[in-house]
């Protein structure tokens, strides 16, 4: 794996984004009470917090038009998927969004979703992870 260290605090963003969108898939919780339970929980890890805020509201704002857009442009067929996992969804919602926010280079997000996917998603997620995004970041 590449040396990521010299990104942590945006590396340990992403990780505490993808918990955090989990957590808010499931509706329990208002967007404001999970970004600020993490906040609070994390707060001696070394986290670009500003980036995990801008990201994090971006996502829940947009989520809706997002998952449009990936079930429209993702080759689902392919690897004969009926519905994407909730967990690789959130990859994906995320991606878009820290790339609409924040112009981040395709090859950086597409691995940054692939190491996610490794970490959180099922099994093979990280292959249809990889193909969509290179297909929605076009």
């Amino acid at each position: 794996m590449k040396n990521l260290a010299r990104f942590k605090e945006k590396v340990n963003a992403r990780n505490l984004l993808v918990q955090a969108m989990y957590e808010f898939s499931f509706g329990y919780n208002h967007p404001k009470k999970i970004e600020d339970s993490f906040v609070k929980e994390f707060t001696k890890t070394k986290v670009d917090y500003i980036l995990f805020k801008n990201i994090f509201h971006h996502a829940v704002k947009n989520q809706k038009s997002i998952k449009e857009r990936i079930y429209k442009h993702s080759d689902l067929e392919m690897f004969d998927i009926k519905k994407i996992d909730l967990m690789e969804e959130n990859i994906l919602i995320l991606a878009l969004s820290e790339h609409e926010l924040e112009q981040t280079e395709k090859n950086i997000l597409i691995d940054e979703a692939v190491r996610l996917s490794k970490k959180y998603g099922s099994t093979n997620a990280y292959k249809f992870v990889n193909a969509a995004l290179d297909t929605l970041l076009k």
